[in-house]
């Protein structure tokens, strides 16, 4: 009945270079013009991502707490930037301990040389950069209220606020309108080969290992029915996705726990087998798109 299935999802896709860049998503040829983007709808499922002769592919899918996220090709830099809010009666040594937390030690490049930098501020650059991960309040194309004050009016103690930039929009932030020769400050750009980029995957279960028969039977099903998952798009892979995620398919997944007792499984092989799968499962549950082998 995947008709009745919410069947895509719309995501930005960013090219924030001084250049032109092409892509293909799947088969679909995309020209992506300098410092903009691209919002394009994806039918859930598997997906390939082609850029600079390299092809990465990922999932799209469901998910009920799923956030924001956008795809960077280019895995150029951005960074989430920390804004500390704090009641006025605040010390300076009160805050300055809340500050010290927030520092982190950024790469830079001045004037040639290699360094690292503490900034308020968190560096991101992978190919999926998703809000669930990195916690931002303001996107790069939101702006912040013109008095950062306001954010914090009702502000009893302290409060952190973070702010997506671009590198661009950052280094103008760090070092004012008149942004200084790239030669001299500069974050490395330092992209990786798609085959070297984390993937993800589900765990790997040998079925020969579990000793207890219907249990094993019980998860051939299992990975079957998963595996068939990724046969599937748009409406008809979210009806199957969201059966197989349901509560009902939750509660039959812990009952068949039972199949196996002490005395047909006493190395507990089923019940070791179904928490590593079902962990791995879990793991992505909470994201709209993930990268895998």
């Amino acid at each position: 009945m995947g008709c009745f299935e919410k069947g895509s999802l719309n995501r930005w896709i960013d090219n924030p270079t001084a250049n032109e860049i092409k892509l293909k998503i799947d088969n679909n040829e995309l020209t992506i013009p300098a410092r903009s983007g691209v919002d394009y709808e994806f039918d859930f499922g598997k997906h390939t991502l082609t850029y600079n002769n390299e092809t990465l592919t990922f999932v799209v899918k469901p998910a009920k707490l799923g956030t924001t996220s956008f795809i960077n090709p280019t895995q150029s830099n951005y960074f989430v930037r920390s804004i500390i809010l704090a009641a006025p009666n605040t010390s300076n040594e009160e805050y300055e301990k809340v500050a010290i937390k927030e520092l982190r030690n950024i790469p830079v490049i001045i004037d040639g040389d290699r360094r690292e930098f503490p900034l308020p501020a968190k560096i991101i650059n992978d190919v999926i950069i998703d809000r669930y991960d990195n916690n931002w309040d303001f996107s790069f194309d939101e702006e912040l209220p013109k008095e950062e004050a306001d954010l914090s009016k009702n502000t009893t103690n302290f409060e952190i606020k973070r702010k997506l930039y671009r590198q661009n929009d950052y280094l103008k932030y760090l070092l004012g309108d008149e942004v200084r020769d790239k030669d001299e400050f500069i974050f490395p750009y330092e992209p990786q080969k798609f085959e070297k980029i984390k993937k993800y995957s589900f765990a790997k279960i040998n079925l020969n290992e579990i000793t207890c028969e219907p249990g094993r039977e019980y998860m051939k099903n299992l990975l079957d029915n998963w595996e068939h998952l990724f046969t599937l798009k748009g409406g008809d892979f979210a009806s199957s996705y969201n059966k197989l995620v349901s509560d009902d398919e939750n509660h039959k997944n812990n009952e068949s726990e039972k199949l196996c007792t002490q005395e047909n499984d006493p190395n507990k092989t089923y019940h070791k087998n179904l928490t590593k799968f079902l962990k791995s499962i879990n793991d992505v549950r909470d994201v709209h798109l993930y990268v895998i082998n």
